[in-house]
């Protein structure tokens, strides 16, 4: 018993509160209630970091002081602000015995008992729509919406961040390369494993390589949280901007144009007679963009007029006797003029262009 406290000791190398004695689970010669979260050490990737970012943010400790923003956290920091928390990196069983929380390892997956590894036989299931649970999608799916308070957020999150670590730790490409040399995204995969890579060729001893690994660990938990906290109030200004743009589309006469008298994010493939949104310029001025056919697609629906692009003001103005214009994008698909008269000017000529068979609309993906 001894010395399986003794290497429970030595594995606890992140104290997040007052330490408290294991055995007896004292601090100060009190009672204290106490969190163990434990996952393995050594290497690691971004499905373990982000799963202990986000054990962290449940039991009430944010390293960014951004969680405060998320309408689920003051409720779990008021009540688990009196519990002690602590992070173990260990393969130790007794250890994991012990644990409030264990993550990325135990072969097991018992959302009840706070267990959350997909490496056993059958993995640990999988979203509707077939991507499998790594374990940041299991502690994620029972914690974060508790976290964020809004179970749309919550989705969010999953599926612009948590799914596509989930992906990549069970061996799922979500990215293929368009270039002959194989060049691809720099996802959270390869910026983690450079971490790793940058360890493991210090040529250290395998007990010192530990040691930096443990460091490296802790050292992104913030950073974890972080991404975790913004993806998760972007969530919730798309979700405010949504009902805004549905209260706007319906005040239009001409629905292939969108005004906004602010810029607000832009979620309008939903709407499928948009083919421009008009909006005040953060540079100064008003600006216009074409629609995309699709969320999270370069794709337009259509393009501003032919030989606009990458023209200076001067000749912009001469082209279109807009005598603002100032702008327009080389793609063809953002314009911008001085004023709002000016740039709905703009966007009238490119409807024009459309209307008399000059410029083509897509609508849908091929």
């Amino acid at each position: 018993m001894k010395k399986t406290l003794n290497n429970i000791k030595k594995t606890i190398i992140h104290k997040t509160k007052k330490i408290v004695n294991l055995e007896t689970a004292k601090a100060g010669g009190k009672e204290a209630p106490h969190v163990l979260i434990v996952t393995h050490g050594a290497n690691f990737h971004p499905d373990d970091v982000f799963a202990t970012a986000t054990a962290l943010l449940y039991y009430g400790l944010d390293k960014t002081g951004l969680g405060q923003f998320l309408h689920g956290y003051n409720e779990i920091k008021e009540k688990h602000g009196g519990e002690f928390v602590r992070v173990v990196r260990t393969l130790d069983r007794k250890v994991m015995d012990k644990a409030t929380v264990v993550m990325d390892i135990g072969r097991e997956y018992d959302e009840k008992r706070n267990r959350f590894d997909h490496h056993q036989e059958g993995g640990a299931g999988k979203r509707d729509e077939g991507t499998p649970y790594a374990s940041f999608g299991l502690v994620w799916k029972k914690f974060g919406k508790r976290i964020v308070g809004n179970l749309e957020v919550a989705e969010y999150v999953d599926k612009m961040l948590v799914k596509q670590i989930d992906s990549m730790d069970n061996g799922i490409e979500i990215a293929k390369s368009l270039f002959s040399d194989g060049t691809k995204p720099l996802l959270f995969e390869e910026l983690i494993n450079m971490d790793c890579d940058l360890v493991y060729g210090l040529g250290l001893s395998p007990q010192e390589m530990n040691k930096v690994f443990d460091k490296t660990f802790f050292k992104l938990i913030p950073i974890a949280q972080k991404m975790i906290i913004l993806t998760a109030r972007k969530g919730f200004a798309l979700i405010e901007a949504d009902k805004k743009l549905e209260q706007l589309y319906d005040k239009m006469t001409d629905k292939r144009v969108i005004i906004m008298d602010k810029k607000l994010p832009f979620r309008l493939a939903g709407y499928k007679e948009v083919l421009f949104s008009v909006y005040p310029s953060i540079r100064g001025g008003w600006a216009a963009q074409v629609v995309q056919i699709a969320e999270g697609f370069y794709d337009s629906r259509t393009h501003f007029p032919q030989g606009w692009g990458g023209k200076t003001p001067e000749e912009l103005q001469k082209m279109t006797g807009v005598p603002d214009a100032n702008f327009c994008h080389i793609g063809r698909w953002l314009v911008g003029a001085g004023s709002k008269e000016g740039v709905l000017k703009l966007v009238e000529l490119a409807l024009k262009q459309i209307e008399e068979g000059h410029e083509t609309v897509k609508m849908t993906l091929d």
